[in-house]
């Protein structure tokens, strides 16, 4: 006969996930052996793969331990029971999306301000902040003293993130205006760091409308919107200066247009796919895009149906895609005033054309770690239940279609020789994660896997998104600390010298027409700085020295 003590433990043990159903079992048998492959990989990464420092540096220095705080978060959520409350938190997330995501923009704004210390650490941020600076001030440039050009900008940047005109000074983002018209207004009112926290924040609502849409069910609804809530790359994505968040929002928009697709929702979603296409450059949504525009083409009206998507494309195409390309390609000219020649214009359309080549060995490694980003930077199992969903849903032409763009999106991007660089998460796949979360809800389809996922989700909100923070954080401040270690506040230059400092060309970053408290120059040795200085700021003289450069100001 059992004691009453072990007749307890029976029964606690009976009600938990893993202990009562063979599919919670498998999910976090499958979820905790891709973690640790994970983890092995980061660990073990062989070198001499072609890829670019800083790509390794992230998945080297932060996923691996990411992947371990994944293997804690899944063993700590074997003890969560199966309760009536997982499905009265999922119901009340369903009822009240609006109430989830005004509390996401204010977590978001404060993490902008104070883990990613409202700073673009790479070039493709800051670069999108330049142009929003320069949008908010009414002009399409900033301008630079054309002689200090090489200093503000560095070379290898010049026409590659920042077009310059070497005879005007003329400033401009090469990537095309969307993000950065996005970014505006909340530039001119000094709250750039806001921007992806509100865009954020709509996705919230997006997703939850996409996914009711789809399954007319709350539940589902609200799982939906955890798991996006509880994946670290929503978080981090969302306070930086990425358009990332921006492809996102626009593509789920897209999606939910065209789930019911009647000539003004089309035309709706030719609309914001024009957006999408515009925000920084077309590749992220024409691969999320293709499947549904083939899916068009089969309807009953169809080219009704057509024209109204190319009515919808057509204005912003041509005025932010095509206009921004010939405009930049008019500011590279040495004459502002000089015209471009075709010949020049081609040269533009041959770079566009070598961003594309087929896959070698770096880029195959590129994008397993991807992939293996995809996984480690989510709820744990959020990979593995979107292609359950996937898989399940395959009768369902929206769910299709979303598997469609998520699967071609990815090997899409096995055609672009690039390894993605800086970023959180696998950045290339970010415009069709939502596909993630939206399959992956309904492929929980009984209540003992529920709770368990549940469980990953909650804990990964806290712990997994919690120490995320704390890495991004730590990252951007060891960046920041080196900048010359001067306290002083006054309108100031500081000369960077960065050959002593990690990725330091991407802390040469200015205002478009220097109008800061701090200018940002890059050090070109002592003799030829002094003499820049006394010809172009006679009036400063050198406060501060360290090993990373000097600081000049007139107090």
């Amino acid at each position: 006969m059992n004691s009453p003590a072990v007749s307890v433990r029976g029964k606690w043990s009976a009600e938990l996930p893993v202990s009562s159903t063979p599919v919670a079992r498998n999910f976090f048998i499958v979820s905790t052996a891709m973690t640790v492959v994970v983890m092995l990989a980061a660990a073990y990464l062989p070198g001499n793969q072609g890829l670019t420092p800083i790509f390794v540096t992230l998945f080297v220095r932060l996923d691996y331990w990411a992947a371990i705080s994944l293997l804690l978060i899944l063993i700590a959520a074997l003890f969560v029971p199966n309760s009536p409350a997982h499905r009265s938190l999922l119901l009340w997330i369903g009822h009240h999306p609006w109430h989830v995501a005004a509390g996401t923009a204010l977590v978001l704004c404060a993490g902008s301000l104070f883990i990613y210390q409202n700073h673009p650490l790479a070039m493709d941020e800051y670069t999108q902040v330049f142009q929003s600076s320069a949008f908010a001030a009414g002009h399409l440039t900033g301008r630079f003293p054309p002689s200090l050009l090489n200093r503000l900008v560095p070379q290898g940047f010049q026409n590659y993130f920042l077009v310059v005109a070497p005879q005007t000074g003329a400033v401009a983002s090469l990537y095309w205006p969307s993000f950065a018209l996005l970014l505006t207004p909340f530039s001119f009112l000094g709250i750039p760091w806001a921007c992806n926290p509100v865009i954020s924040a709509t996705t919230i609502i997006i997703i939850h409308r996409l996914t009711m849409q789809i399954f007319a069910d709350r539940q589902t609804a609200g799982l939906a919107v955890l798991l996006t809530l509880g994946s670290p790359v929503f978080f981090c994505n969302g306070i930086s200066y990425y358009s990332m968040p921006a492809h996102l929002l626009a593509n789920a928009v897209f999606a939910l247009l065209l789930t019911h697709p009647t000539p003004g929702r089309v035309l709706a979603a030719g609309l914001v796919g024009s957006v999408a296409l515009t925000l920084h450059n077309p590749v992220p949504h024409l691969l999320f895009a293709l499947p549904w525009l083939v899916w068009l083409m089969t309807q009953p009206r169809r080219m009704q149906l057509l024209v109204s998507m190319a009515i919808g494309y057509a204005p912003l195409c041509m005025l932010l895609g095509f206009g921004w390309f010939w405009f930049t390609g008019e500011l590279r000219q040495t004459d502002l005033h000089a015209a471009a020649g075709p010949d020049d214009h081609l040269e533009q359309i041959v770079r566009l054309g070598q961003a594309f080549a087929l896959p070698d060995r770096s880029v195959a490694v590129a994008r397993l770690i991807g992939l293996a980003k995809t996984w480690v930077w989510a709820v744990p199992g959020l990979l593995l239940l979107g292609v359950v969903g996937a898989w399940q849903c395959r009768d369902n032409i929206p769910c299709r279609l979303l598997a469609y763009s998520a699967l071609i999106t990815f090997v899409g991007y096995l055609f672009v020789p690039l390894d993605q660089g800086h970023g959180w998460g696998f950045r290339y796949f970010h415009s069709a994660w939502l596909a993630l979360p939206v399959l992956g809800a309904a492929a929980v389809r009984d209540e003992q896997t529920r709770a368990l996922v549940v469980g990953c989700a909650l804990l990964t909100l806290v712990f997994g998104v919690g120490f995320r923070a704390w890495q991004v954080h730590d990252f951007i401040a060891d960046d920041l600390a080196q900048m010359p270690a001067y306290s002083g506040t006054e309108r100031r230059i500081i000369i960077l010298d960065p050959s002593t400092v990690y990725y330091g060309a991407d802390l040469g970053q200015n205002d478009p027409w220097l109008r800061g408290d701090v200018i940002r120059m890059l050090a070109r040795g002592k003799a030829d700085d002094e003499a820049m200085m006394r010809d172009h700021f006679p009036e400063m003289h050198r406060v501060y020295s360290d090993v990373h450069g000097t600081v000049w100001s007139s107090k």
